[in-house]
């Protein structure tokens, strides 16, 4: 019997405050430890009601409760946690976990399909017990209650995690060392191996906000002074309340009360906004803007010197104080483990961490390094920073972390890591006086040296006062003259040994022999053209930035003859750039001179942007790399200085010192693409272009023009990579962005906005999307949608295009530049490893991409010559542009030299007519019934002779089998466009829209074929691979490695893949068989000559779909969600499990979607497709299950899995478990799983 750990939990009412600023939830709800209850009662019941206005009685607003946290509950890998659980909410409530086992019979924590409900009645209790088999964290939360609303449990707070920790592993307080029996932060001791810190942080979303002032936006005028001239305001006049559509303001009622109701009755206050939380707590901007305008008001900062903006002092203790938000502690080189878990219920985030970096898969060191990590709703990881607190540099200093997407971050959510570099025994004070908590060393590290007076350590060496705005960096030796101010004593004493230009309290590296690389960039505005239409009528359709901003090596504006000339050409289109794509060589160390050339002055507002008063500080963050963070982070974090670089309006002598200013970066790994940008302005620069990339090359790697090979390059997206054993391989950056600010420019017109904001400044959905500062739109290519690719009927488009030959070696840099939406990359007929590094790794032809994550995905050879389109396939971002062409030519062109290799690859298998398997497959019009009372009378579907399944076109084969696939297109007249299809962002009039006649079936997965006539689509200068009204056409695929691929139509991307042609072809085991001959269906039964039989379950996730009541086509199901990427419903398999989205349950016997029955102990393989048209993220999960994160892996273990977008294609293998209904489901309550995204595994 395994040992049991033993918690009493209990569910109860109490107010959550977010911040000091008034942001709070009165109906907040939580798990709590028995022991606690007592405490937050009282807590409870002594809450102001009234609650204090925040403008005019901010000395009686409460402050955030230390007891007032998500619940972490502990134990060590093998033992039964068992759970004693009370109901004190006036609502069932039941406690779900992930990632353990248990009897779904009796310990779900709520109601699944046969189930009996297992959550408890108010004042009710129940005892749970749950098997931590794996070591990890694992999120739980309430079952009972599944709303998306802000009415729903999660939402008001009422979520967890298990934290499951080494055998024989111990925890102890961080600050006292005394055993700990729960809580965020822990010390963790194993015997025998390195104790570590433990911080366990959760990621919130659309949670209510009862405060009776939302957080001000700033408003400013042009006649406001600049910096060296600035005098105090009356009163905040510059600041108004202003909710934000996208992150405030959308809240669907219910929840306002005494603080005791259970937030059924009663619609939310009219100002209650949705916040954006880090583990019950927020920071936002709006708010310390307002903070400001007090300080001036009160006289305790000068008006000159302290002169913000405000974005660029946001995370700046100097003027405001340390956050309300999470604050890890360490010193260098601690151990740690940061437990993230993402406790929301509809975004998906994208968790940053400045300056450290760790393995996409803990203890697996052929898995990627990265820094940036996408999780949605109900996933949880397990981060191990490499090296620890302050990364191998042991670097000193507030590191901050925060979701990147932008309008998150700006929302509050975000925190820091504060590592320090003396003893922390309680005596210490922070600048603004506050008391300074001791910090316990951990038992297995050398103790930090004591504070002296000639050492005081971080911060209190920094030459600064508080208030006032953060302090900038002091010169070091080696920086040309006039640059930076002079050290103090106590800074100097600080520096590490013979410090170098862009460090000063950390080396970036020990080696002093590491040789050195340097680029000067410049950071500069003006006009980015980013489409140019055909000439018509003696005029160019172009969609373009005048208000661009971007990096240029300062050698490139001195070609062009000087600044004002490099921006003619710019505004003129003679010249045309890219984001600034820089490279090193792994074990380089990197000295960049940054130079703000930005305009000085005021900008007024446009569309998109609010007016900027003047220009503030401008810097140069950088991912991966090692740097000193306290003066080469490029922001100004915490205690930390302010380093970046100004323009005239920061007054005379502060711009002769830091109009430029030196950065440091050590590549310490060969990282492969390394994204930087500006983190000062970062919420409107990057939108308008500021961001660029470095690539670590391998080591004596020597980077060349493609056209010319023994001409080396310093600033290139494209170029070839000479390596030292002779060979070299093809490199092509691709950075994508969104909310681009775009206007488009007609015969006569002055520009119109694209998508603009509801205001200028606001943080909703807006703008358009592009790759490199190029898009192709679709509504620019006017006609036959099959022809949209076709660049024999439109020629080629001008987003970025690599050539080159079959056989050659080819990286592809990924990144995302910009600014808030998922995006997911996908090649035709082109594939790599997941883990690059790892060739045991799954085939991948597509990556799912957040803001500020990279990814080097090493190409397959091309097999034969051709075009290879790529895309961002989510219909809002191929509709705006985001996609092109890989071209492999047939013989050596004068213009591009040849590699080794070129011409030499495989190519490839000859097909053989006798072995192949054939399938007839037809393409029909077809009412689809997802549920009995929501159908879609205009669709469209595959249907393979042979077989009478209703559900979508999956096939079966083989590995090492040719496939081939007649398809013929039965569809004699296409279901017009309808004022009822899924909204796109903009540019789409259904008036004016053509449905295309022809369908196709492209393969998005790793097959191998010839995409001159097997691809599906008519992309390039390819053969039409569309299908007419009455004809048919053969592809012919190879299917050489077991899995999965998503089959859909590219005949007309807009409008028939949300209509239903979609499918799947499993590629099994070369040995496998499926019993009774079962080649077809989105179920069998898989068998080998060893092993036990599988039981295979085929779901095809779609979003996007319109569904209409009854089939009714003027009764369109209305979206509960406005924004272009949640339009449409949802759906596995052709069928919806939709709920009503006032009382969910999953209490149903026969749900709708696909049941898969098994028997206790039997081997379970999920595989999961992505037909999704949106660009929304997805994560799925199973009960009672885990499996591993990466299919080759045995551990780590998951018990949910995200970043789910179009073309994702995962395989989950398991065991069945005890007797019972296991739902399968995805994590967002709001508003994919009301929407149906939820079905049953039955064990009986």
């Amino acid at each position: 019997m395994p040992v049991k750990r033993v918690y009493d939990v209990v569910a109860m009412h109490v107010p959550i405050v977010y911040d000091a600023h008034g942001d709070h939830d009165r109906n907040g709800m939580i798990f709590t430890l028995a022991e606690h209850e007592g405490t937050l009662t009282e807590l409870r019941e002594t809450f102001p009601t009234p609650f204090p206005d925040p403008l005019k009685e901010p000395e009686r607003l409460p402050k955030p409760h230390p007891l007032v946290r998500p619940l972490v509950l502990r134990a060590r890998a093998g033992e039964r946690v068992v759970v004693r659980f009370r109901n004190e909410l006036r609502r069932r409530a039941g406690i779900h976990a992930q990632g353990v086992g248990y009897r779904v019979r009796n310990a779900d924590g709520g109601a699944v399909g046969r189930n009996p409900d297992s959550s408890v009645e108010p004042g009710g209790t129940a005892t749970y017990e749950w098997d931590a088999w794996h070591e990890g964290v694992f999120h739980f939360g309430d079952l009972a209650d599944l709303r998306g609303r802000e009415d729903g449990s999660q939402a008001h707070g009422l979520f967890g995690a298990l934290v499951v920790e080494p055998e024989d592993a111990a925890w102890t307080d961080p600050v006292t060392g005394d055993p700990l029996v729960d809580g965020l932060y822990a010390d963790v001791h194993v015997p025998g191996r390195p104790s570590f810190r433990e911080y366990t942080l959760f990621m919130q979303d659309e949670t209510p906000n009862d405060n009776p002032v939302p957080p001000p936006h700033p408003t400013y005028e042009c006649e406001r002074p600049r910096p060296h001239t600035h005098s105090p305001a009356a009163g905040g006049e510059r600041l108004a309340p202003v909710l934000f559509p996208e992150h405030g303001g959308d809240h669907d009622g219910g929840g306002h009360g005494d603080g005791h109701g259970d937030g059924h009755g009663g619609g939310q206050d009219e100002h209650a906004m949705s916040m954006m939380l880090m583990s019950y707590r927020t920071e936002p901007m709006g708010w310390r803007s307002l903070a400001y305008e007090r300080l001036l008001e009160r006289g305790e900062i000068d008006p000159a010197r302290d002169a913000i903006v405000g974005e660029e002092q946001h995370h700046s203790s100097w003027l405001f104080g340390d956050p309300e938000t999470p604050i890890f502690r360490a010193y260098g080189g601690d151990p740690a483990k940061i437990r993230l878990v993402h406790a929301g219920v509809k975004e998906t985030h994208v968790f940053h961490l400045h300056l450290h970096q760790w393995r996409a898969a803990p203890e697996h060191d052929e898995s990627p390094i990265i820094d940036s990590i996408t999780l949605g709703p109900q996933q949880a990881f397990t981060i191990e920073p490499v090296h620890g607190a302050g990364s191998v540099q042991e670097a000193t200093g507030d590191i901050i972390f925060h979701c990147h997407l932008y309008p998150h971050f700006h929302s509050g959510m975000w925190g820091m890591w504060r590592v320090f570099d003396v003893l922390q025994n309680g005596d210490g004070h922070y600048p603004d006086g506050t008391p300074i908590a001791p910090l316990r060393p951990l038992p297995t590290r050398p103790a930090p040296p004591a504070p002296t007076a000639e050492l005081p350590g971080f911060p209190a060496f920094m030459d600064g006062s508080y208030p006032q705005k953060s302090p900038r960096p002091p010169r070091t030796p080696g920086m040309p003259a006039g640059m930076g101010r002079e050290p103090s004593a106590l800074e100097r004493n600080a520096f590490v040994p013979d410090p170098q230009p862009g460090e000063a309290f950390t080396k970036v590296t020990l080696n002093p022999d590491a040789p050195v690389r340097r680029y000067h960039l410049v950071v500069m505005q003006g006009t980015l053209h980013y489409f140019q239409g055909k000439e018509s009528g003696g005029h160019h359709n172009t969609w373009h930035d005048h208000r661009g901003v971007f990096f240029v090596l300062q050698e490139e504006i001195d070609a062009a003859g000087g600044i004002e000339k490099f921006q003619r050409e710019l505004e003129e289109g003679k010249r045309r750039i890219e984001p600034i794509a820089i490279r090193a060589r792994k074990g380089e160390v990197l000295e960049l001179t940054l130079t703000n050339a930005l305009p000085p002055g005021c900008h007024e507002a446009t569309a998109f942007d609010t007016v900027l008063p003047f220009q503030p500080e401008g810097g140069l963050h950088v991912h991966l790399v090692k740097f000193d963070p306290l003066v080469a982070d490029g922001a100004s974090v915490g205690w930390n200085y302010l380093s970046g670089t100004t323009t005239a309006d920061a007054g005379e002598r502060d711009h002769e010192r830091y109009r430029s200013w030196i950065y440091r970066w050590y590549c310490d790994e060969e990282f492969g693409v390394v994204f930087f940008h500006d983190h000062l302005l970062a919420n409107e620069r990057q939108r308008h272009g500021l961001f660029g990339s470095m690539t670590a090359e391998p080591e004596g790697a020597v980077w060349v023009d493609p056209h010319d090979l023994d001409r080396e390059v310093r600033n290139a997206a494209t170029a070839v990579v000479k390596l030292p054993d002779g060979t070299a391989f093809r490199e092509r950056v691709i950075p994508v962005a969104d909310f681009v600010p775009l206007f488009e420019h007609g015969a006569g017109e002055t520009g119109n906005p694209i998508n603009p904001p509801s205001f200028p400044g606001a943080m909703d959905d807006q703008g358009s999307m592009a790759v490199g500062y190029r898009c192709e739109p679709l509504h620019e290519r006017p006609g036959d949608p099959a022809d949209w690719f076709s660049s024999a009927v439109h020629g080629d488009p001008q987003t970025p295009m690599l050539r080159g030959y079959p056989g050659e070696k080819v990286r592809v840099r990924l990144y995302q530049g910009s600014h808030e939406e998922q995006h997911g990359f996908t090649t035709s007929g082109l594939r790599w490893h997941a883990w690059r590094d790892d060739p045991r790794s799954p085939l991948r032809t597509q990556q799912t991409i957040g803001i500020s994550e990279a990814f080097s995905l090493r190409l397959g050879e091309a097999p034969v010559p051709g075009d290879y389109m790529w895309s961002f396939s989510a219909i809002d971002d191929t509709w705006l542009g985001c996609w092109g062409l890989f071209r492999f030519h047939e013989e050596a062109q004068a213009d591009l030299p040849p590699l080794p290799g070129a011409f030499a690859g495989d190519g490839l298998p000859p097909f053989d007519p006798a072995t192949a398997r054939r399938y007839d497959v037809r393409a029909v019009a077809r009412e689809i019934a997802y549920s009995d009372r929501r159908s879609d009378p205009f669709g469209l579907v595959y249907t393979v002779d042979g077989t009478d399944d209703d559900g979508p076109l999956v096939l079966r084969c083989r590995a090492g089998e040719w496939v081939e696939v007649t398809l013929t297109n039965e569809v004699d007249v296409p279901p017009e466009p309808t004022p009822y299809d899924p909204r796109l962002p903009a540019l789409d009039e259904p008036a004016e829209r053509e449905v295309s006649a022809r369908v196709s079936l492209h393969p998005v997965g790793p097959l191998r074929y010839d995409v001159r006539d097997s691809d599906g689509a008519y992309a390039g200068h390819n053969g039409d691979g569309t299908v007419k009204p009455g004809a048919a056409v053969t592809y012919r695929w190879f299917a050489d490695t077991p899995g999965v691929v998503l089959l859909e139509d590219r005949a007309d991307l807009r409008t028939h893949r949300h209509r239903g042609l979609v499918g799947a072809l499993v590629v099994e085991a070369a040995d496998a068989t499926p019993r009774g001959g079962a080649w077809t269906g989105h179920q069998a039964t898989i068998r080998r000559p060893q092993g036990d039989d599988v039981h295979e379950l085929v779901l095809v996730l779609q979003d996007g779909v319109r569904q209409y009541h009854h089939g009714d086509p003027t009764q369109p199901v209305t979206d509960l969600e406005d924004e272009p990427e949640d339009s449409g419903q949802k759906a596995f398999n052709y069928r919806s499990a939709h709920l009503l989205p006032s009382r969910p349950s999953l209490a149903v016997d026969e749900p709708g979607t696909p049941l898969l029955q098994c028997r206790p102990g039997d081997l379970v393989r999920v595989h999961l497709v992505m037909a999704a048209d949106r660009p929304r993220n997805h994560t799925f999960q199973v009960h009672g299950q885990t499996w591993p994160m990466e299919e080759h892996l045995e551990a780590p273990r998951v018990g949910a899995i995200g970043g789910l977008a179009n073309g994702s294609l995962r395989t989950l293998t398991f065991r069945a478990g005890p007797p019972g209904d296991y739902a399968y489901r995805t994590g967002a309550f709001r508003w994919a799983l009301t929407e149906g995204l939820w079905g049953v595994i039955r064990v009986r």
